[in-house]
């Protein structure tokens, strides 16, 4: 395969992202990617499954370092692609197949109440073997419910 052009590129990673089943699993939806900026933002509806504090109705905290974990993962993806450069894409393919999370930090800010859920990630810096990404979990309110940083290795 030929190496494929920015929005093609675009369209395979939301594919990817799409294809993850526990995404599907908390409903998480890609809903941007700025190839320039580095930056990602999905977005998901809370659901009965999700809620951790049943007479809150709040959202578990395993959700939240889920969404702050692929959205920070995905995130990396892209940075490390992008880093590979000229390499041929089947071996882009191949070392981004090994795209790991080597260390994650959550921090918990505010209780996950809301109905609507949008998680943005960015990247602090890709080196030749790790990315370092920052995440942040807002809800509907725009109120922030919790920030992660976390490290790849690709």
């Amino acid at each position: 395969m030929t190496e494929p052009s920015p929005s093609e590129f675009q369209e395979l990673v939301k594919g990817f992202f799409e294809q993850i089943p526990f995404n599907q699993q908390i409903g998480l939806e890609m809903r941007s990617l700025d190839l320039e900026a580095l930056t990602l933002s999905a977005g998901f509806e809370l659901r009965p499954h999700l809620i951790g504090n049943i007479w809150k109705n709040i959202l578990h905290g395993g959700v939240i370092a889920t969404a702050l974990d692929t959205v920070g993962g995905l995130t990396a993806m892209v940075a490390a692609y992008q880093r590979l450069g000229d390499l041929h894409w089947e071996e882009k393919v191949d070392r981004l197949s090994k795209l790991g999370t080597v260390d994650m930090r959550v921090d918990y800010l505010k209780p996950g109440r809301g109905r609507h859920f949008l998680c943005e990630g960015a990247i602090l810096r890709t080196g030749k073997k790790l990315v370092v990404a920052r995440m942040e979990l807002r809800n509907d309110t725009d109120a922030l419910i919790a920030t992660g940083t976390a490290t790849y290795l690709y």
